[in-house]
């Protein structure tokens, strides 16, 4: 599975993803944010799970509150070079299976996997 490291977020991993854009559906906001996060060509597999819940609540520093809801999909690399785009992800890596249950994760990258069954 590959992980991201977000900019500002050194000690944690994280999963790829992103706001769907007016006009997007949830595949194609998929396949854009991995473009632009780490630079390569994805070509979805399946939709996972669509998730939401108390996991995906988050409260911003100027005191708005939010709920998302997150498609998830398994995805496999089409083309492109692996590559962190230097503002939203500062690090990416590969892991097994077997390595996830014992990274610091984020909360959401952590919600996502427990969901999907990947920890």
């Amino acid at each position: 599975m590959l992980l991201v490291r977000h900019a500002g977020h050194h000690d944690e991993w994280g999963v790829v993803g992103g706001a769907i854009e007016i006009g997007e559906s949830p595949a194609q906001a998929a396949v854009r944010e991995a473009g632009e996060e780490i630079g390569a060509e994805v070509r979805l597999v399946r939709l996972l799970d669509v998730l939401g819940g108390p996991d995906y609540q988050v409260s911003y520093p100027n005191g708005d509150h939010t709920a998302y809801v997150t498609a998830v999909y398994a995805a496999e690399l089409a083309g492109g070079v692996l590559r962190p785009d230097g503002s939203e992800v500062s690090g990416l890596a590969w892991f097994a299976r077997e390595e996830l249950a014992g990274l610091a994760l984020s909360r959401f990258a952590r919600a996502v996997l427990l969901a999907t069954r990947h920890l």
